[in-house]
């Protein structure tokens, strides 16, 4: 054999045990579909995923909740993905409902932790942070405005009606956002149909401006376009937290707290993979995370929220039937619309 046939068969033979050895070199791989922008919290999430179990995160990003459920539907024949993120408990249940997610006892799912409704007792929702309706006003105008000179701060639903905020007041509108409709939906739950439609009448006669999307109040009463807003909590403290903005806020009782869950994709490529993943959203690591980087209300009575933000525990919360919101939502909307000329 010449020194060249010699190389070349050496070269040859290094290169198929190289190629037989990639498939046991080849890491595991994780697929989450979520509706979650912030890069940093994402990143934070997968860095530290990966660090302690070995497992890559692919994430894809489908910002609507819709979509993302649609996707998972579309794919049921073949799924792609093992666990979707960020959907709130009404779509986790549509898809338990049509047998398209998997069930699991996570760590965390105490029986403590299933009574307040972070997680069903089944198995197939997972809760690992949540959002709640907040109050907040531009500190600057407000405290300048001399028709507001002696007026108390809004603390509670009621006192968004005192005459003294009429024209000042920026909500969503429960006609295109989900948080505009549940702000009304908890007035129902907290006052009953009749009542709240006057206190609908009542609270458009000091609304300024009522938006398009869920984030905007938040925007515009920064800019000075507006005095008061209602908004999601994690939009408020994005502004005072994230931005620095000089915003004062309150959560008021008999309120709506939304908690967002995670599945399991049933016949997902990683089931194995899809469990760790689940418990570590609920590990003190994301809930912490979730906090700082997301401004979200941590689920875990363990982890501290924010300075200036209340626990989970301290908001009194109405019994907010999700089953009667869904069926009824489009009327309600109708309705609000009649009662306030929209």
């Amino acid at each position: 054999m010449s020194k060249f046939k010699l190389v070349k068969n050496v070269v040859v033979g290094l290169a198929l045990l190289a190629g037989a050895a990639v498939p046991a070199m080849a890491k595991e791989t994780l697929v989450v579909y979520t509706g979650i922008h912030e890069e940093d919290f994402t990143n934070a999430i997968k860095k530290e995923f990966t660090r302690q179990t070995g497992i890559d995160v692919e994430m894809l990003v489908i910002p609507a909740n819709g979509t993302l459920i649609a996707r998972v539907q579309t794919e049921k024949d073949k799924p792609r993905a093992d666990v979707i993120v960020d959907t709130t408990v009404d779509f986790i249940m549509k898809l338990k409902g049509e047998g398209l997610i998997q069930p699991y006892k996570a760590k965390a799912e105490n029986a403590d932790f299933v009574q307040r409704g972070y997680a069903d007792p089944d198995g197939y929702m997972h809760g690992w942070f949540a959002i709640t309706p907040m109050i907040f006003w531009n500190k600057d105008r407000f405290d300048t405005d001399p028709s507001l000179k002696g007026v108390p701060y809004p603390a509670s639903w009621d006192d968004l009606l005192n005459p003294a905020f009429k024209g000042k007041i920026i909500v969503p509108n429960p006609q295109t956002t989900a948080m505009g409709a549940v702000m009304y939906m908890t007035q129902i739950f907290r006052l009953g149909e009749e009542k709240t439609w006057d206190y609908a009448r009542k609270l458009n006669s000091n609304v300024a401006q009522y938006t398009t999307s869920a984030s905007l109040p938040v925007a515009l009463v920064e800019r000075g376009e507006g005095t008061i807003g209602v908004a999601w909590s994690s939009d408020v403290l994005g502004a005072t937290i994230g931005r620095g903005q000089k915003l004062g806020l309150s959560v008021p009782q008999d309120n709506a707290v939304s908690v967002w869950t995670a599945g399991i994709v049933k016949g997902g490529p990683n089931p194995e993979g899809a469990r760790k993943f689940v418990d570590f959203l609920q590990s003190d690591f994301v809930q912490q995370a979730s906090a700082k980087l997301g401004y979200r209300l941590p689920v875990s009575p363990t982890v501290t929220p924010l300075e200036g933000v209340p626990t989970l525990s301290s908001i009194k919360a109405v019994k907010y039937d999700l089953d009667w919101a869904a069926q009824n939502v489009d009327r309600v909307r109708k309705q609000w619309a009649k009662e306030t000329n929209n």
